[in-house]
C-alpha cells in the first residue's frame, strides 16, 4: 500500500493573542503493510473514558452546554449550503476542537483569516476564537471530535 499525504490545519493563537492559522502542513502517512496511519495530532489526557458506562448515557443528542463541561464528544456535523454566508457563528470555547472534512467544503473562520477545508482535509482549533461558513451550494459533512482542554495563551 503506497503511502499518502493529508493536510493538516491547525488553528492557534497568534503573537497578538488572535486566533490565526498556526499551521498549514501535509501529514505524511505511515505505511504499515495493509494499513497506513496518519498522525494528525496526539497529547497528553489525565482522564480515561469509563468503557464500563451505560450506552445511553454517552450517545444523549449534543447540548452547547457540554463544551463547557468536562466531557468529550466525539460528532457528525452537516453545515447546510449557505451557512455563515452572513454570521459565521464566532465562539471560543476552552476545548480542543479536532475534525475532518468527509464531504464537500467549509470555511474556517478566524480572526485574523479564513481558511478553505475540503473533503480529506483534517484540522484542530486549539481554544481559539473561531466560525464556520459554507459558501457552496452543497452541504459539508464533518467528522468532529472535542476535548476539554486549557486555555491557550
Amino acid at each position: 500500500m503506497a503511502s499518502r499525504q493529508y493536510r493538516r490545519v491547525i488553528a492557534g493563537l497568534g503573537e497578538d493573542g488572535r486566533s490565526r492559522v498556526v499551521a498549514d502542513e501535509r501529514a505524511e502517512g505511515l505505511s504499515l503493510g495493509h494499513i497506513t496511519i496518519a498522525q494528525m495530532w496526539n497529547g497528553g489526557i489525565e482522564a480515561r473514558a469509563d468503557n464500563a458506562a451505560p450506552v445511553a448515557a454517552s450517545t444523549a443528542p449534543f447540548r452547547f452546554e457540554q463544551l463547557a463541561e468536562p466531557v468529550y464528544g466525539f460528532m457528525v456535523a452537516e453545515y447546510a449550503p449557505g451557512l455563515g454566508r452572513e454570521d459565521p457563528g464566532m465562539h471560543f470555547t476552552d476545548t480542543v476542537d479536532h475534525f475532518h472534512v468527509i464531504e464537500g467544503e467549509v470555511v474556517l473562520v478566524l480572526e485574523e483569516e479564513e481558511v478553505v477545508l475540503r473533503a480529506g482535509d483534517s484540522g484542530l482549533c486549539r481554544g481559539v476564537m473561531h466560525g464556520w461558513r459554507n459558501l457552496s451550494e452543497a452541504p459539508a459533512r464533518l467528522v468532529t471530535f472535542v476535548l476539554p482542554a486549557t486555555r491557550a495563551k
